[in-house]
């Protein structure tokens, strides 16, 4: 007997370059994700294919997005990054998006960033309300620079992680009879959204007969 598939949707998939039938290896992969046993028939095409695409570019870990997922469900460790948030304005307006990691360093620049400016830098502050409590003037010695770029990078990180306050790319789903249902990812951008409001449209109501309706009452207020 056949094993039965671990994914809701069927593909047929040939590399255009070579005529190489993939779809065997697509759904070996994509089995991988767990998906369907995380969230059951609750997962588009496109977010499919997109983790399937961006785990062989090299331009996405899907592990990062099933990462938030499970936490969305219930079923894995807690997020550290920021709590979903349903979207307030076109073209997104009546999803929601929860932010996850990507690795590498622009992740990591933004995080620091963010991190800078929410908690300044601790080591550095309290070295200067030592001088001052002591009425001294000192330079910053070379055995606290060190310290110094420690707090600034993983220090901040740390107390944005504790905080449940990463930032990164968006995870988008949408609420319908208290379930997640996940859709696609994409930047935080506002210039990328009409694009992914459309893959939305072309792809995900197609999945998901109810999102439609769900979108229009958005745009209208209902």
């Amino acid at each position: 007997m056949d094993k039965p598939s671990t994914s809701r949707w069927k593909f047929s998939i040939t590399n255009k370059s070579n005529g190489q039938d993939l779809t065997a290896e697509f759904e070996a992969i994509t089995s991988l994700f767990g998906l369907e046993q995380i969230a059951p028939g609750r997962y588009s095409r496109l977010l499919l294919m997109t983790l399937y695409g961006g785990l062989k570019s090299g331009t996405v870990d899907p592990n990062r997005v099933v990462y938030e997922i499970e936490a969305l469900e219930g079923l894995g460790p807690a997020s550290k990054t920021k709590p979903p948030t349903q979207n307030k304005h076109p073209p997104l307006k009546g999803l929601w998006h929860k932010h996850y990691q990507e690795p590498g360093i622009p992740s990591m620049g933004m995080n620091v960033k963010k991190g800078l400016r929410r908690y300044g830098i601790p080591f550095f502050e309290q070295k200067m309300r030592e001088a001052e409590a002591a009425g001294e003037v000192r330079a910053v010695p070379l055995e606290d620079v060190d310290a110094i770029v420690g707090d600034i990078v993983a220090g901040n990180l740390k107390r944005l992680a504790d905080e449940q306050a990463m930032t990164g790319e968006w995870l988008i789903y949408a609420r319908h009879e208290d379930q997640n249902y996940y859709l696609c990812i994409g930047t935080h951008h506002e210039e990328t959204h009409s694009n992914l409001r459309q893959l939305v449209d072309a792809i995900c109501c197609e999945d998901f007969p109810f999102l439609s309706k769900l979108l229009d009452d958005a745009a209208s207020g209902g």
